[in-house]
């Protein structure tokens, strides 16, 4: 327990715990009352010290001073999470610019020699979609075989392609495909066949792709993940793929596919191990969940854990290492990251 509590303490302490983003979040929404009220809002290290004032032997809670309140002007163009920011670039600082990162990580995606099925259709036309994209993914120092990360917004029907350069410590957008659909309402998926695309953190290996299926090109995104398996969910054979949208799959048109499908078919056989996959169901800014909060619906709380991932991402640009503890989603940073 003592290891548990002084490991927390320095996770947050240095601004790397997801959760602590989204209490931020949450924190937010109070702020203006806070000011309204006379109190000067409390530090990150004032409420750090609020929290866990027993573990010291402190009996009374910190008081915050009372001084005259001053309207503060509110600007669009804020950082949403200061500390975040400032976490982000001290991960930068400690990972260089080299782009290697040692142990887990990165590296710890490497894969024991694993190669992605293939057919000569596919083996084609993964070879004309890489021809094809060389100049621009060399135009932003990427190249075939580089780590590759999606992301997919239902509301806003969009799949965002990210890469890793090897100059880079971190992820940089390549490229952003219209959904052709993605079935069913912002709501995860609960049983086969009703219709609902999953929604929530999974990944793909070599072993997902699909050089043949009546999709055209396919990549099984791995429902139902273990959080799904608790909760009872069922579905199978869920894919990203080109064409009309089916139950449950995210569709595009063939031609975003091919370069999907290509430039992660490369990434594999580069060496990636696990391809993320995260599917939200809208972009999870800070506004957009204060819409969920004025109107919550069934899925509010499982919204606000899948915020915790969307804004670890956002703030460190490296997706986080995910688990589940108890009946939420954890994030944490992968070995050899930090």
């Amino acid at each position: 327990m003592f290891l548990r509590r002084s490991l927390s303490l320095f996770l947050i302490g240095i601004g790397i715990g997801s959760p602590w983003l989204v209490r931020d979040w949450l924190a937010s929404r109070a702020r203006e009352e806070t000011a309204a009220s006379g109190m000067v809002e409390p530090t990150w290290t004032d409420r750090l010290k609020e929290k866990f004032r027993f573990l010291d032997g402190a009996e009374e809670p910190i008081q915050v001073a009372q001084v005259e309140p001053e309207p503060a002007p509110v600007r669009a163009d804020r950082a949403p999470y200061p500390l975040a920011s400032t976490t982000k670039r001290i991960v930068e600082g400690f990972l260089g610019g080299s782009g290697e990162i040692e142990g887990g990580g990165l590296k710890g995606w490497l894969s024991n020699g694993a190669v992605p099925p293939s057919t000569a259709r596919s083996e084609a036309i993964v070879e004309a979609t890489l021809s094809h994209l060389s100049a621009e993914m060399e135009a932003m120092g990427l190249k075939a075989g580089d780590p590759v990360f999606l992301r997919a917004f239902k509301e806003e029907g969009e799949l965002e392609v990210w890469m890793k350069p090897a100059v880079e410590p971190h992820f940089v957008l390549f490229k952003v495909h219209r959904l052709a659909g993605s079935s069913g309402n912002p709501g995860p998926k609960l049983r086969e066949g009703d219709g609902q695309a999953p929604e929530g953190f999974y990944g793909a290996t070599a072993s997902s792709m699909r050089p043949e299926t009546r999709h055209y090109l396919g990549i099984d995104i791995g429902y139902p993940n273990e959080y799904d398996r608790q909760r009872g969910r069922t579905g199978s054979d869920l894919l990203i793929h080109a064409g009309a949208v089916g139950g449950g799959a995210y569709a595009i048109s063939p031609e975003a596919m091919n370069e999907v499908y290509a430039l992660v078919d490369a990434a594999f056989r580069g060496g990636q191990r696990d391809l993320g996959i995260h599917l939200f169901p809208f972009r999870m800014t800070d506004a957009r969940m204060d819409r969920v909060w004025a109107k919550p619906s069934r899925w509010t709380g499982e919204w606000v854990n899948l915020k915790e991932g969307y804004d670890f991402f956002e703030n460190v640009r490296l997706p986080p290492r995910v688990g589940v503890d108890g009946e939420l989603y954890d994030f944490t940073i992968a070995p050899g990251e930090n």
